[in-house]
């Protein structure tokens, strides 16, 4: 039994697997760049969707976490390409019968530090100490990726 935590954004998609067991089997950033060409937009839905069908086979997911969306003046132009990814992958999730958990940014840091303003670090911090870590995981995405499998699993 795995859970899956997915952060579909524009120049970043960083995604988290792991057991029953708190045991990592994938943590890592499907895309993580920093300049993209808004054209090749329909290939990059392609890809990513025929990733995680690659990824529904190879696991027995039982929960997703996803982040709701949230869109500020700043990341407005990337919200036709983020509504299209997220409609991919709980398509995906929906077909394949994985319980979805939506929660906000907020719900999510007090989920895990009680305190729903919680930086980075701490997030951070209070990643290693669940996980067991030897050192803080790093970019702070990664530890965005575990938190969020690490509520999925807590909430079984």
């Amino acid at each position: 039994m795995f859970f899956l935590w997915v952060d579909p954004w524009i120049r970043k998609l960083w995604f988290a697997i792991i057991d029953e067991n708190k045991k990592i089997f994938e943590l890592w950033a499907l895309i993580n760049e920093i300049n993209w060409d808004r054209k090749d937009n329909a290939r990059r839905m392609f890809e990513i969707s025929s990733f995680f069908d690659n990824i529904l086979k190879k696991y027995n997911i039982k929960k997703v976490c996803i982040e709701k969306l949230f869109f500020t003046k700043i990341n407005q132009a990337n919200a036709e390409f983020v509504y299209g990814v997220r409609w991919i992958l709980l398509s995906k999730f929906y077909e394949k019968n994985i319980d979805i958990i939506e929660l906000s940014p907020k719900e999510i840091k007090k989920y895990i530090t009680w305190n729903g303003n919680a930086g980075k670090l701490s997030m951070q911090k209070t990643t290693q100490k669940i996980f067991n870590l030897a050192e803080l995981p790093q970019p702070h995405d990664a530890a965005d990726a575990l938190w969020m499998a690490f509520i999925a699993w807590k909430k079984k």
